[in-house]
């Protein structure tokens, strides 16, 4: 890392010049006008808007990280981290006397308990329970677990090797250009290994792919990342190689930024260490800015963008499950970070079963204004359990106990619904298909105090490591991909209607602005039932997580919305506007760009 770090107070309302760095080098960036597309801003509501452009971005991070937050914190990760491609979790417990030399990714006999064994998974009526069907399946062994969703809602599946040492040696890596429901996706010609990349769409609509696999595990060297960063014209169906990161990422969160910029974090590096590095990637002038704070974190670090511009790491992440301890296992301090403003970092306490949620998932609960998040399942063993932080709740928040899963689960995945719902889907309490919950649960919201039983997944199908689940366009969640250890994977994708989609006739919306500012306010065209207009994010996940999932109720009266959001609550990019109606029912989804 460059030890030349400034900090930089940017105006949208200045036309002069002003010098920043990178990798210790001066660059020029413009103020005014030019800003407006090239420097984060921080647009302020009603009056204030129409007084001033923006507030005030850091952009550099000064000091040393924090020092380490725990004497047990992973100290040669690649040694100690049970094989991520294949985890199979404490459920099969080991004796503490067990040789130091057995094989930590051997195959084992798992005791574990069905996860569904304590619920009868009783068909429901599709207006309680919602309905499961199946669209086409992917191509077989294709292998796409990484997934962005692209302006208009096309979707750039990403496989690269697809988990094969096989396909790494041939460098036959694959990508496909996917729209659900619509048959067999494009393949695409695909550069590099993006397998293990962090991605999320842009503010400028390509998608961005962060690192990946430069060399795969044996059993005398590491998994090692790629220092490789591209990103795809959704309209030309291309890569373009930008220039490489300052560090290799293998495993790395992107998380979008006020100002529409990707924060890269995290992952192991080109020599299989984890990373302490961050860096910031400019889609507007395709470069890097200042990098921001360094601090280390798990792989794929569950981080997300809060309302008062600080970045909440949750504690999650992927960090190995001890298979010898009986459950021990190093975990990372959660806290807010602030990598844009003297890399400050403050912990937060009281987060239950700490060493236990390294393969659970997180998202926001209903509105992004309440700030409140919950942390879900994970292992090793799996758990059941959640716990919830309001971040807005006082100066020092903590987490407390929220409504436990219907079932002991890892590889949960959790999707955000525009009605305010979450929705937890997949996952198991191994990594094996016997051991895969059936379960779906929906927390109807934020206050809700349990999850309500949904239709199960259909007999046969099971969505494990590697699996994903997002908001469609059509209101609908779709679910794909599973890599259980040494069993078949799944192809197939799944569509699940929430009882949302069967109040009636669905309302309507059109006539909206392709482009969108803060504080503004326009005229659209929806059904003369709709109450409620809500802004969503594009959906980019992975491994059962998406940093960027966000919902946003917008103002709305007589036919017209005003984007009464900051920055911080909405970042400047691509979005989907869902109307409801006074029955619940939920609309198409329709894009803009919030600009």
């Amino acid at each position: 890392m460059s030890a030349s770090r400034m900090r930089v107070l940017w105006l949208n309302s200045l036309t002069t010049p002003r010098a920043g760095y990178r990798q210790g080098k001066p660059h020029v960036i413009l103020g005014g006008n030019n800003m407006a597309r090239a420097r984060l801003r921080t647009p302020l509501l009603g009056a204030v808007i129409t007084a001033l452009a923006a507030g005030a971005i850091f952009l550099g991070g000064a000091g040393a990280a924090d020092a380490k937050d725990s004497a047990a914190r992973i100290k040669n990760e690649q040694e100690r981290f049970l094989d991520p491609q294949a985890p199979i979790g404490t459920e099969a417990k080991t004796s503490k006397t067990t040789s130091k030399k057995v094989e930590v990714d051997s195959p084992v006999q798992t005791k574990a308990a069905n996860p569904d064994s304590a619920s009868d998974l009783k068909a429901l009526p599709t207006n309680d329970g919602g309905r499961w069907s199946s669209l086409p399946s992917l191509p077989s062994g294709s292998n796409a677990y990484h997934l962005i969703m692209g302006p208009g809602g096309k979707i750039l599946l990403l496989a690269g090797s697809g988990n094969s040492s096989d396909v790494f040696d041939a460098g036959t890596f694959e990508s496909y250009l996917w729209t659900p429901g619509s048959g067999a996706p494009t393949k695409l010609k695909t550069p590099t290994d993006m397998f293990c990349a962090g991605h999320m769409l842009l503010s400028n609509g390509d998608a961005i792919a962060a690192g990946g696999t430069a060399a795969y595990r044996t059993s005398n060297s590491a998994w090692k990342g790629s220092k490789a960063l591209y990103t795809f014209d959704f309209d030309q169906g291309e890569f373009r190689r930008q220039d490489d990161m300052s560090d290799g990422r293998w495993y790395p969160s992107v998380i979008n930024t006020r100002g529409g910029y990707a924060l890269i974090v995290g992952g192991f590096d080109a020599n299989g260490k984890n990373s302490d590095s961050s860096e910031v990637w400019n889609p507007y002038a395709n470069k890097y800015d200042p990098q921001p704070g360094n601090r280390e974190f798990p792989l794929y670090p569950h981080i997300f963008l809060t309302a008062n511009a600080k970045y909440f790491y949750t504690g999650e992440g992927w960090i190995q499950p001890a298979e010898d301890a009986e459950g021990s296992q190093d975990f990372f301090q959660p806290g807010f970070w602030q990598p844009f403003n003297g890399n400050k970092f403050s912990k937060v306490n009281a987060l239950t079963h700490p060493t236990r949620r390294g393969f659970g998932s997180a998202c926001w609960l209903g509105s992004i204004r309440r700030q409140k998040l919950m942390v879900m399942g994970g292992g090793w063993p799996a758990t059941s359990t959640t716990n919830v932080i309001d971040l807005d709740s006082s100066s020092s928040p903590k987490y407390t106990s929220g409504p436990s899963l219907r079932s002991a689960k890892a590889y949960v995945n959790c999707v955000q619904l525009p009605d305010g719902s979450v929705l937890e889907v997949g996952g198991g309490s191994a990594n094996k298909i016997e051991n895969a919950s059936q379960e779906v649960g929906l927390l109807k919201s934020a206050t809700s105090k349990s999850w309500t039983p949904m239709n199960p997944l259909p007999d046969g199908e099971h969505r494990l490591y590697h699996s994903m689940a997002f908001l469609a366009d059509d209101g609908s969640v779709i679910s794909m991909s599973s890599n259980p250890k040494g069993q078949a994977r799944s192809d197939t994708v799944l569509r699940f209607e929430p009882p949302y989609l069967f109040k009636g006739e669905r309302p309507s919306l059109s006539g909206l602005p392709a482009e969108i500012t803060y504080g503004q306010t326009y005229s659209i065209n929806v059904s003369s039932d709709v109450t409620k207009v809500i802004m969503m994010s594009p959906a980019s996940p992975t491994h059962g997580f998406d940093a960027n999932q966000r919902e946003i109720p917008l103002q709305y009266a007589d036919g017209k919305i005003t984007i009464n959001a900051t920055t911080s609550l909405a970042p400047r990019g691509y979005y989907r506007l869902f109307a409801i109606n006074a029955n619940g029912a939920v609309s198409t989804a329709k894009w803009t760009r919030l600009t």
